[in-house]
């Protein structure tokens, strides 16, 4: 009997220990996430904004570089021009979305707008610039209008490194698009037939002028 006991003893020694262990991971595996981790998912968040406005740049030299040249400068240029003016306001719409500087989220607003109103406007320009005899040869890179071009995009490709904020990255990559949007328009002012694509290009060129400026100062302040 003595030796049944001590036995019985052993067995319920072993379970209470067992139970102490799953009592101990059970507590474990219930605790809350802490907030070490909830830094960890807003870092994440970040990352996607920065990559969005990286994302930005880089669709819009895609869809400039695949864009297929009809050979007629004001078409081209045209065209050139919508799809940079689409790159700023997916730039701008992520900084609205994801940015945390109210006066910059207002600038962005600004641009925004603004370059989807030059849209309305080159899109009219372009229906009638569509179908119109063909001027110069876009395949020849070596000089003329098709050199200018094929400098702008090379240009286009230099981008800046992310800075790690949204704000910031959104500063830095606006600053390069204006311009290179700047140097587009040089080059609609040497080469374009059309008057009225002059003059909206002047105007766009001193509006991005004044909000490189203003990016620029942001920057400064915001070191």
């Amino acid at each position: 009997m003595k030796k049944y006991a001590i036995i019985a003893f052993v067995i319920l020694f072993s379970l209470a220990g067992c139970k102490k262990e799953t009592a101990t991971q059970t507590t474990k595996t219930e605790m809350p996430a802490s907030d070490s981790n909830d830094t960890s998912v807003e870092s994440a968040s970040a990352g996607v904004a920065n990559n969005t406005i990286m994302e930005a740049m880089k669709s819009m030299m895609d869809r400039m570089h695949q864009m297929q040249k009809k050979g007629n400068i004001d078409y081209d240029l045209a065209m050139n021009m919508k799809e940079h003016h689409k790159g700023a306001i997916d730039m701008a719409t992520a900084e609205l979305n994801s940015g945390t500087d109210e006066k910059l989220k207002a600038m962005a607003g600004k641009m925004k707008e603004a370059q989807q109103k030059e849209i309305t406007s080159l899109d009219k320009m372009i229906s009638k610039f569509n179908g119109q005899t063909s001027n110069y040869d876009p395949s020849k890179t070596d000089n003329g209008l098709g050199k200018a071009i094929m400098d702008n995009m090379q240009e286009m490709m230099r981008l800046p490194e992310a800075t790690g904020t949204v704000d910031k990255d959104f500063a830095t990559m606006m600053i390069k698009h204006h311009k290179d949007g700047i140097k587009m328009g040089e080059h609609i002012l040497q080469y374009s037939k059309s008057a009225e694509f002059k003059t909206m290009t002047m105007k766009m060129i001193a509006d991005q002028k004044k909000e490189i400026e203003d990016l620029e100062k942001w920057l400064s302040a915001n070191q």
